[in-house]
């Protein structure tokens, strides 16, 4: 009958375990303004929005075609080297790095032709999707 305790506080420790991996959200939404920096819940990724190119059409101007717009984000996973990642809008494929998938849903604001957004004024909104099997 002594087995029975060690036994139990196994199922009880798969359980915890269990539970913890159901906690952690397998997609996550980073909202980053120009220079600053974020991660995912786990603190396993680190992500700081670099830079931007911005071709899209200006808010105040009808246009042809709605243009394209990246943005460069410094991506460091918390093992392994850090990398630079350009990330398209519209949403192309995404990018992968430190075991999640990112992709570029937004970028604020639209260029205007009379008033100039500042580098301070852009945010970025990006998706982290855990990759299934990664740590």
């Amino acid at each position: 009958m002594t087995a029975l305790p060690s036994r139990l506080a196994a199922l009880a420790a798969l359980s915890l375990a269990a539970a913890s991996a159901l906690a952690a959200p397998a997609e996550e939404t980073l909202r980053l303004k120009f220079q600053a920096a974020g991660g995912d819940a786990a603190g396993s990724l680190q992500v700081q929005f670099i830079g931007y190119r911005d071709q899209r059409c200006p808010v105040n101007v009808q246009c042809i075609t709605a243009g394209t717009a990246q943005a460069l984000f410094w991506v460091q996973p918390s093992e392994g080297a850090g990398q630079v990642l350009t990330l398209s809008w519209p949403a192309a494929e995404p990018a992968k790095a430190g075991g999640y998938s990112l992709q570029l849903k937004s970028l604020e604001p639209r260029p205007n032709t009379r008033k100039p957004p500042s580098p301070a004024d852009y945010e970025a909104v990006l998706t982290l999707h855990k990759l299934a099997g990664k740590p």
